[in-house]
């Protein structure tokens, strides 16, 4: 079995699941060293993702949605959906083993592999560094930005952010009010309002790409709304597809 097959399978138990995430840590630590975006000008084109889901005849579904981005232009380029089965049950710490595998089925609709995806999930805001844009990331090798709406793992004072676009709050690993070596203490993410008079949402490195540019990069493309352009159109428009299906 191949590490795309490995890691696109969704037939695991939670236990099986884990041990997949402990596997590959530390592969991906060093993989994601490896053709690192560095700056904007490496990017052109960037995905937002995301999954919305409904039930039939006992079966859930999900729509996957990706929206294509172009940065220079900061606008939208196209959409494209993929309508598959969902096998994994929801587990928080384990969205890459319910969705990447029909993201991977939409990505592979795009008429070319875009520079950049956003997840509307974690990267390494996770107990094992393998959050869904992680995974993701890693199983296509392609750079990625995890923007969750909620918290998961980590320690942060993000409660007390004032609603203003650019204000950040550190998520760290440990405690650093009682943790003994604040040197070694792993900066995770940040949790940022993108824009005013919204809350907060979480972006963390997922794959290829360093928190700073991710940061940047999240600040540019968000306009009216909480999230990233891309990634709230992706939302939005999963969500309006289901109607389809009732």
């Amino acid at each position: 079995m191949s590490i795309i097959q490995e890691l696109l399978r969704d037939d695991y138990s939670f236990e099986q699941a884990e041990a997949i995430q402990i596997k590959y840590q530390n592969l991906i630590n060093t993989a994601s060293k490896e053709n690192y975006i560095t700056n904007l000008q490496m990017i052109n084109t960037i995905v937002g993702l995301d999954v919305s889901y409904f039930n039939k005849d006992n079966q859930e579904y999900g729509i996957a949605c990706a929206v294509t981005w172009n940065l220079k232009q900061n606008k939208k380029e196209n959409h494209f959906f993929y309508k598959d089965q969902i096998n994994f049950p929801y587990k928080p710490g384990f969205l890459g083993f319910r969705e990447c595998k029909i993201l991977a089925k939409v990505i592979s609709k795009l008429p070319a592999p875009p520079d950049l995806m956003m997840c509307d999930g974690h990267g390494i805001i996770h107990p094992r560094r393998f959050g869904e844009a992680v995974h993701l990331g890693f199983t296509l090798n392609i750079p990625t930005i995890g923007v969750a709406k909620n918290p998961f793992f980590g320690y942060s004072d993000w409660q007390r952010l004032e609603k203003i676009k650019g204000s950040r709050s550190n998520i760290w690993a440990k405690d650093p009010n009682t943790f003994q070596d604040p040197s070694s203490n792993d900066l995770l993410g940040y949790a940022v309002c993108l824009n005013n008079g919204k809350k907060p949402v979480f972006i963390s490195v997922g794959y290829r790409i360093s928190l700073s540019l991710a940061l940047k990069i999240c600040l540019a493309i968000t306009k009216c709304n909480r999230q990233p352009e891309p990634v709230y159109l992706a939302d939005q428009l999963s969500r309006k597809e289901i109607k389809k299906h009732f």
